[in-house]
């Protein structure tokens, strides 16, 4: 960096060195972009902070060997997308962008914040080191030629079938696909019962909005659990009642007890493959649930997302069901998704239930939208129908039951234990050694850019703090178990 540097200063790497990591991951972007994508990779990573100043156009542009043209068009970019704010005759300032306002806290390092921690997880900045903590799979991993080909087939149809509105329940042949794929699980559902979504979170935002529209109603949850549902939960005003997830899935206790207190209406939870444990719901206890359900008169919202990643007929003969399997959506409403296994950017994901329910939900997509996204339903249409996102799914499969087991290998040497170990799917939850306070590490370890998922993003129990989340095809030969390590080691001296 050039001398004269304010003392007040973050200690950051804003240089041609961190300029040429963004340039050599994103070789087709301008220096403009690239710049951009630099400030904001610091910003994420919490090395700049809310508050404190950059340095001066002249000063990085000589840091990084570019004009300072091409600074000022960067800084002009960065605070219109709210990310710093010019002060005139002072410079340019972090404004950190969708953070809460608290007096008592300057930055995220300073106390880690999981609500900060979440938006890093689902919108990682570019130029990390490692990104164990993200729930996708690595773009190298995902049938960019298989996509590509959809792509081409959709564009060179006619473009009639673009000009007018959707079906609001989603494209015909895709929901006759999609009925012979739920046949695969033992799931009946005609397609009149079946409905495509924008991804698994629009689906559960439709049932949400149709069917919890007063603030203060009780649901259930499992605990750990996905972040994306509590947070949906939590937004809509409502009393989250969190049943604990044991191996072979919840603590029935408790949830009958909530049962009894609550009168809750919906319980939302994973069968197969749950995040962040990869672990299912066992065949006893899902004729529980539904009995509770039957019982007590509440639906079930059952989250499949990570369905293609468990194999075909495999569920029964590893001690997993299906709760729409055995309810035929008498009470489940089921959801599934793509953008685990074609591309998160894709965003298109599906639910089935009973006629009731998707009529009910019919009304409140209308308001909210007309219809869904047809050339993406053309696209995952021309991928089921040929036949090859099968084969691809199986690759998948393979791949991570490759990584799956090195992973917890390195992890155990290093001192991490294993409440249970999966068998499929893309996690292990891991227990750090010395029960250390896993959002504190996963902070720190951001600094020297690890994106991890440290347990209390996922749990509210004290137990899970010292947990963390591992993607075994992010985490395999990655440069963050030394680091890791490292710093485990350092956190037992002091």
């Amino acid at each position: 960096m050039p001398r004269g540097r304010p003392s007040h200063h973050p200690v950051v790497t804003l240089n041609k060195q961190a300029l040429d990591q963004i340039t050599d991951q994103h070789d087709r972007l301008s220096l403009v972009d690239r710049i951009f994508d630099m400030v904001v990779a610091q910003i994420q990573a919490g090395r700049l902070t809310a508050g404190q100043r950059l340095h001066s156009v002249r000063q990085l542009a000589d840091a990084c060997e570019v004009s300072r043209d091409t600074v000022a068009r960067s800084y002009d970019k960065l605070v219109a997308h709210g990310h710093l704010e010019s002060r005139p005759g002072s410079g340019f300032f972090v404004k950190l962008k969708g953070r809460p306002a608290r007096s008592n806290v300057e930055s995220p390092v300073s106390q880690p914040l999981p609500e900060w921690w979440r938006f890093r997880l689902v919108q990682p900045v570019s130029g990390l080191i490692s990104t164990s903590g993200v729930g996708s799979l690595p773009p190298e991993w995902l049938d960019e030629s298989g996509l590509g080909k959809a792509m081409r087939a959709v564009a060179r149809a006619s473009v009639r079938n673009l000009t007018g509105y959707n079906d609001p329940l989603g494209y015909l042949p895709l929901r006759q696909q999609l009925q012979a794929k739920l046949r695969d699980v033992q799931i009946e559902a005609p397609v009149s019962r079946i409905m495509v979504t924008s991804g698994a979170t629009h689906a559960l935002h439709l049932v949400v909005l149709s069917h919890l529209r007063q603030a203060g109603e009780f649901v259930l949850v499992e605990d750990p659990g996905p972040f994306l549902t509590l947070d949906r939960l939590l937004a809509a005003g409502l009393n989250v009642l969190y049943v604990p997830r044991e191996a072979d899935g919840p603590n029935i206790e408790t949830l009958r007890e909530h049962c009894v207190q609550h009168r809750p209406k919906f319980y939302f939870c994973s069968s197969v493959l749950h995040s962040p444990t990869s672990s299912h719901i066992s065949p006893y206890k899902a004729y529980q649930i539904l009995r509770l359900a039957e019982e007590f008169d509440f639906t079930i919202v059952e989250d499949d997302t990570y369905s293609d990643l468990m194999p075909i007929g495999a569920a029964a003969g590893a001690g997993a069901t299906r709760l729409a399997s055995l309810d035929q959506l008498e009470r489940v409403i089921y959801v599934g998704s793509f953008s685990k296994t074609i591309a998160p950017g894709l965003r298109l994901g599906y639910l089935c239930a009973s006629q009731k329910i998707i009529d009910w939900l019919l009304i409140y997509r209308t308001v909210t939208e007309i219809a869904g996204a047809s050339a993406n339903e053309r696209v995952v249409y021309q991928l089921l129908s040929q036949g090859g996102y099968r084969h691809h799914c199986a690759q998948l499969r393979g791949r991570l039951d490759e990584c799956r087991q090195p992973v917890m290998d390195q992890l155990s040497a290093i001192g991490c234990t294993f409440d249970q170990q999966p068998n499929s799917g893309m996690y292990v939850w891991a227990t750090l050694p010395g029960e250390p306070n896993a959002l504190t590490i996963a902070d720190e370890l951001s600094k020297s850019g690890h994106l991890t998922a440290p347990g209390e993003l996922f749990s509210r129990k004290a137990g899970n703090r010292s947990k963390m989340r591992f993607n075994v095809s992010r985490t395999l030969h990655s440069p963050l178990l030394p680091a890791l390590d490292h710093l485990l080691q350092v956190h037992r001296r002091r």
